[in-house]
């Protein structure tokens, strides 16, 4: 199951980013997580047939390129802090959206909570309320030309195979 998880997780994300902010994104097994000093991390919940967290940690170059695609801004100008955070969260929102559908199907309803940045000095887990020792029920590096970007998916107890698209 959870290689079921990771591949989908892998592909909507580097389709979202591809599509969102026409960065180039390849999955990378056993890649580098960022380096907590230079990451940047956010994380949104979600409820419905499964419950659970989607946390995303991205080097601050790459959120910067993010931010400045998705602004459409030139090679040069920079973005604002408020600029980068907000393509954070709207990214993990796109992801997630896309997310639990290609994990449950079209059908299924899921209740998706605000993105939220977690502060750089904040553990990330923590701050998403993620208890110590819990480990993620899937979790995918890519990387990108202008860095790394991982993300995290913990579900809530136990799900059914049954729930999980084949």
């Amino acid at each position: 199951m959870r290689a079921r998880l990771e591949e989908r997780m892998s592909q909507v994300a580097i389709d979202t980013l591809e599509k969102l902010a026409f960065m180039f994104a390849f999955s990378d097994e056993g890649g580098q997580d960022p380096p907590a000093d230079s990451a940047v991390s956010g994380s949104v919940s979600f409820t419905g047939p499964f419950s659970g967290t989607l946390l995303v940690a991205m080097s601050i170059e790459v959120l910067q390129e993010l931010a400045g695609n998705m602004l459409g801004l030139d090679d040069g100008e920079e973005t604002t802090q408020d600029h980068r955070s907000d393509a954070l969260r709207e990214t993990m929102n796109v992801i997630c959206g896309n997310l639990l559908p290609a994990i449950s199907g079209d059908e299924v309803v899921f209740d998706i909570g605000a993105p939220k940045v977690i502060p750089a000095d904040q553990e990330m887990k923590k701050n998403a309320g993620i208890p110590d020792g819990v480990v993620p029920s899937a979790k995918v590096n890519l990387d990108l030309d202008e860095g790394q970007c991982v993300l995290f998916l913990f579900l809530d107890g136990e799900i059914s195979e049954d729930v999980i698209l084949p």
